[in-house]
């Protein structure tokens, strides 16, 4: 019977490893397909935001460049109407200034309008095709303008831009300059933002199109299929990864795409729609490489459990005296190490409690004598005096607690977890360990800042941590450091201690928390057991770093959220 029932629990088990791995696998394959497009998502918002950005760009840049030109060419003609202020424009200086800032042409007029000079290489030029200043000269002789600027407009033969700008003479008159302003054109035109779509679908190979319209803008990358009808589109992603875009799965050269379609902002009135499409490849070979994850694990627990089954037979057929001797000598052990407990309880009763009593009738028969009006005392020397008597039966119930610990040493810690606040309780243990330190001329570093709340049982955690503190202080020598610090992640607490000692023997090392072993001639090798046992009930480990000469460092790792009370 026990065979075939040791067969079924293996192949109970093993359907439900098999079960539970393909659910695991399930939830990777759901998750990886989710964070992938989350990904894309992300990225579509990016490139509809850079594209954005680009219009935007292209309509600030082009206005600023035309502010600046529009600025050099008032600066320029106010200096030429100073000059002729003074009397001293004359052809040789507009020449000199129309060359030396590229301007395209530079006139002076009269108060009636006619041409009195114009900068070299202009003027026949200006006269044969009948110039006259534009729009600027009438208006600066016949209004109250003093200064006019024409805003940057195509040449009456095409191929190029300008821009005019003028001032009233101070005698009658205007003077108006003109400039060439392709490069601010250039700035404005679409081809910018053309490079730049290109540019982005080139260096991105997950692009598998790009489609732009709007007012004057048509911009395009690649083939995009046949735009959706109204409605056809799914409705934007929950997370808004791609926000005011809408997505739908379509097919382009036989490969999978995910189109983003939505409107953007190409400038400060214009707007224009965006259409986007990211292929999917990189989805289908993940959700490839997690069914065959999937598979394979599947396979590999099935060899397991055909492993676990050849075990089991071959265990049950070979073994049952192996079993038995192994059974008779964990109960000797057990027998052994419940003696040896025996007698501790008994040593621990008989040895602590009688002084410990003492101390604590003392401190009573002291505090109805002191405090209870039995003896007077002064009102500047009663708070001192409940302080220290506080702390004499504070310390005193500690002890005996501790020494209640130790009589129940044979059976698993009962804890009593609650929300604790660790930096305080590390704090408050290393605090108590200050003097013991200061004695021995031992400095003491505390660094609690990054521990959290952790549901542990206060009282036993602080006894496990002075018993690593103590003995890290007692290990090292004087003038050397001991160092506590505790922190705090999503996954563990960890409280670290950590002394600059002689450090632990190799042989030793295996062996430090084993019940009555110890390597101090007063020392009764309890401690170190019993913290074991009170951090193995937490849940968490104690991991022991130390070589001789470098001193030790003894690390507790608790789990963050902490079950039930383990027993040991």
């Amino acid at each position: 019977m026990i065979p075939n029932l040791s067969t079924r629990r293996i192949v109970a088990a093993s359907a439900v490893a098999a079960l539970g791995l393909v659910v695991v696998g399930w939830i990777d394959y759901a998750g990886t397909r989710d964070e992938l497009l989350r990904l894309l998502r992300g990225q579509a918002a990016s490139l509809r935001q850079t594209i954005a950005a680009a219009a935007r760009a292209n309509e600030a840049a082009g206005a600023q460049a035309e502010a600046q030109v529009t600025e050099r060419l008032l600066d320029n003609a106010r200096l030429l109407a100073e000059i002729d202020r003074r009397g001293g424009l004359t052809q040789q200086y507009l020449d000199t200034v129309a060359a030396e800032n590229r301007l395209f042409r530079a006139s002076v007029f009269a108060a009636d309008g006619s041409r009195e000079l114009s900068s070299s290489g202009a003027g026949r030029f200006c006269q044969g095709r009948g110039f006259q200043g534009g729009s600027i000269v009438p208006r600066l002789l016949g209004g109250t303008d003093t200064e006019l600027v024409e805003q940057m407009h195509p040449t009456r033969w095409g191929g190029g831009a300008r821009i005019a700008a003028g001032v009233r003479r101070s005698k009658g008159g205007a003077i108006v300059l003109n400039v060439d302003a392709s490069d601010v054109e250039a700035i404005q035109r679409q081809v910018s933002l053309d490079s730049l779509i290109s540019d982005i679908a080139a260096s991105t190979a997950a692009i598998a199109f790009v489609s732009l319209e709007g007012g004057a803008i048509r911009a395009s990358h690649g083939e995009p299929p046949p735009a959706a009808p109204p409605g056809v589109m799914d409705a934007p992603p929950p997370d808004g990864a791609a926000a005011q875009a809408v997505e739908r799965e379509v097919t382009v050269a036989g490969r999978p795409v995910l189109e983003f379609a939505g409107p953007i902002t190409l400038g400060s009135s214009a707007t224009g729609e965006l259409r986007l499409g990211l292929r999917l490849d990189d989805l289908r070979h993940a959700e490839r490489r997690v069914l065959v994850r999937l598979v394979v694990s599947l396979a590999a627990a099935l060899l397991l459990s055909l492993l676990a089954l050849g075990t089991v037979w071959l265990r049950q057929a070979y073994s049952t005296l192996t079993e038995k001797h192994a059974l008779a000598e964990a109960a000797l052990r057990r027998r052994d190490r419940l003696s040896a407990m025996g007698e501790l309880a008994s040593t621990v009763a008989h040895e602590v409690r009688n002084p410990l009593n003492a101390i604590a009738m003392s401190g009573q028969r002291l505090r109805r004598e002191f405090l209870g009006g039995a003896v007077a005392v002064a009102e500047s020397d009663r708070a001192e005096l409940e302080q220290l008597l506080g702390v004499l039966e504070g310390e005193t119930r500690r002890i005996n607690d501790i020494v209640q610990q130790f009589l129940a040493f044979a059976r698993p810690p009962k804890l009593a977890p609650r929300e604790t606040d660790l930096a305080a309780l590390v704090g408050a243990a290393a605090e108590a360990m200050r003097p013991i330190a200061s004695n021995r001329t031992v400095s003491l570093e505390v660094d609690v800042a990054g521990a959290g709340q952790a549901r542990v049982d206060p009282d036993q955690l602080r006894t496990a941590l002075d018993n690593l503190a103590g003995n890290a202080i007692d290990a090292t020598p004087a003038g050397g450091r001991v160092r506590i610090a505790a922190r705090s992640n999503a996954k563990e607490h960890a409280i670290e201690i950590s002394d600059t000692g002689a450090g632990i023997a190799p042989e030793d090392l295996p062996r430090i928390f084993d019940l009555y072993f110890t390597t101090k001639p007063e020392g009764t090798g309890i401690g170190l057991a019993v913290t074991q046992q009170i951090i193995s009930a937490h849940g968490g480990t104690i991991e022991v770093d130390s070589s001789a000469g470098a001193g030790t460092r003894m690390t507790i790792r608790l789990p963050r959220t902490a079950g039930e009370a383990l027993g040991v």
